[in-house]
């Protein structure tokens, strides 16, 4: 079995969740997560949260024989790509693809340290329902009013990005959206929602399987 490190935002707590439960199919697990953290962000070394600072000191103390995944972009898909268009007068594509080319490069840079068993979990779906402002994360992102379709279509759009990114840097690629998506309404199943309303993660003990499955499909091809 392979050892692992995961870096990525507050969501990427259901695959450790998974982790210390035991369900993952690998021998020594590390995770480097930081919330609120921002694919964008990422070219900052002195954003808010530091997450690109911390990311490179986790990496900086892993084997190179390391599975590592990767799990960002919620924060982008649900408000800076928003945000950012708004505030500096540009259209959302614009700042769509300044974040995927931001991920690119931050991946190329983990290549370049000499890790190959690379994996990126495609960004989780948005859950704030339209006209919601309570909440930490929901008040935090009240001034931008964006649908929740348009939001999500938007995440699936970056994940399908990401896809592609994955296949063209030649590593792995999971994302848990067909598991969690209503299809009816296309936007995250009620099912999945935290049962606290407050919160915008999903219900861990509802994914957590499916986090798991999908992870451990990865690290088997690489042991």
């Amino acid at each position: 079995m392979v050892d692992l490190l995961a870096l990525g935002d507050s969501h990427l707590d259901a695959l450790k969740f998974a982790a210390d439960l035991g369900m993952l199919k690998v021998n020594r697990y590390s995770f480097s997560i930081v919330p609120g953290a921002t694919v964008v962000g990422l070219r900052n070394p002195n954003s808010l949260t530091d997450a690109i600072n911390i990311f490179k000191a986790a990496l900086a103390d892993q084997s190179k024989d390391s599975c590592v995944i990767t799990h960002l972009g919620e924060v982008d898909c649900g408000f800076v790509i928003w945000w950012r268009a708004k505030e500096y007068g540009e259209n959302i594509d614009t700042q769509f693809r300044e974040s995927i080319r931001a991920y690119e490069l931050f991946l190329k840079e983990i290549l370049e340290m000499g890790f190959s068993k690379i994996c990126i979990a495609g960004a989780s779906l948005p859950t704030i329902k339209d006209q919601v402002d309570f909440g930490e994360v929901a008040n935090k992102r009240a001034d931008v009013k964006v649908a929740l379709s348009a939001r999500t279509e938007l995440t699936l759009s970056y994940n399908r990005e990401l896809k592609a990114l994955a296949d063209e840097l030649g590593i792995g690629y999971f994302d848990i959206t067909d598991a969690v998506l209503d299809q009816s309404s296309h936007v995250i199943h009620d099912f999945y929602r935290n049962p606290n309303h407050g919160d915008h993660h999903l219900d861990m003990q509802k994914t957590v399987g499916v986090w798991a499955l999908m992870c451990n499909a990865f690290v088997s091809k690489q042991s």
